[in-house]
């Protein structure tokens, strides 16, 4: 999944302008880390990690392309990932979303932490990441992680809705938008969470051996 999906937003023409990334519920967690020792033990899961994370970077990487998430059921681990990643997003009223990791002693990765700390702030996203309690929609929308909450047999007409106002602007104008308000959300610490989830997968193997 995460290499037809890194293949299919490479693959994209310069001229679309919209993504819009729908069954996030259905992503998987992320695989859970090598148990073995050796070079071998952690290929499987370092190759899917750097699948997701090129998708991921692919979703919001480009200022003249606005990706928008639509979230329907419960959204956590890559989905969640691929959905903070997404410039705008569209909840269902019974969406949620929810960050497990923390339970099985992983930080969220992916850049999950640093898009909640934008978005809500140091102690909000300090909250969230450590008691996984599910954001509902209406949750999500007070917080400002997303942008629409429509009733779900309403939800695909307000995503159309959306990119039409989207498709509205004239695409310079929007790509320098977007340009501009990126580059004031992004800093220095755009690695951290890989570094924390390193460390973390280094320890574990460290102690099956």
């Amino acid at each position: 999944m995460a290499e037809a999906m890194d293949d299919a937003l490479r693959d994209l023409r310069g001229d679309i302008r919209v993504v819009v990334v729908r069954g996030l519920a259905r992503l998987p967690q992320l695989p859970a880390p090598p148990t073995g020792s050796g070079p071998a033990a952690g290929s499987g899961f370092d190759r899917s990690f750097d699948r997701w994370s090129r998708v991921v970077r692919r979703l919001s990487e480009r200022p003249d392309r606005v990706s928008v998430a639509v979230l329907a059921g419960r959204v956590s681990g890559v989905g969640l990932a691929l959905a903070l990643a997404c410039d705008l997003r569209v909840m269902a009223q019974d969406s949620a979303l929810q960050l497990t990791d923390s339970g099985h002693g992983r930080v969220p990765a992916l850049g999950v932490a640093r898009a909640l700390l934008g978005s809500i702030g140091y102690s909000r996203a300090l909250h969230l990441c450590l008691t996984g309690q599910p954001v509902s929609a209406h949750e999500a929308a007070g917080l400002g992680l997303a942008a629409v909450v429509a009733p779900g047999d309403r939800l695909d007409a307000e995503v159309g809705r959306l990119v039409d106002r989207v498709l509205a602007v004239p695409r310079d104008a929007a790509t320098e938008l977007k340009a501009l308000l990126a580059g004031a959300r992004h800093d220095a610490e755009a690695d951290a969470d890989t570094a924390a989830l390193a460390r973390l997968l280094a320890a574990e193997t460290g102690n099956a051996g």
